[in-house]
C-alpha cells in the first residue's frame, strides 16, 4: 500500500494528470516500477526533480522519439524502467 501512495506522489511531480496516474497504476507491478523509475532519474540527475521530471514527458530516441511517458501509458512501465537503469549502472 505504501508503494502505491509513494507512486502517486510520484506522478504529481511528474505533473500527470489524475487520469494519466490511474492508467499507469492500473499496470501490474507497476507502483514499484514508477519508484524505480524515479529514483534512477533522481540518481541521473543527481536529486533534481525538475529536470528528472522533465525527462518523462521529453521525446528521447530510444523510444522513437516518443516521451518515456506515452510508452509507459502505453503498458510498458518495463521498457522504460529497463532504460533507466541501465543508464544508472553504466553511466
Amino acid at each position: 500500500m505504501k508503494s502505491i501512495t509513494t507512486a502517486q506522489q510520484i506522478c504529481k511531480t511528474w505533473h500527470l494528470t489524475d487520469h494519466e496516474t490511474r492508467q499507469l497504476l492500473d499496470q501490474p507491478r507497476a507502483a514499484q516500477q514508477i519508484v524505480t523509475i524515479n529514483e534512477g532519474l533522481y540518481r541521473i540527475y543527481d536529486l533534481d526533480q525538475e529536470r528528472a521530471s522533465a525527462w518523462i514527458k521529453t521525446p528521447n530516441g530510444a523510444f522513437d522519439n516518443e516521451p518515456p511517458i506515452r510508452i509507459m501509458l502505453a503498458g510498458d512501465l518495463k521498457r522504460v524502467r529497463q532504460y533507466v537503469m541501465y543508464h544508472v549502472y553504466n553511466a
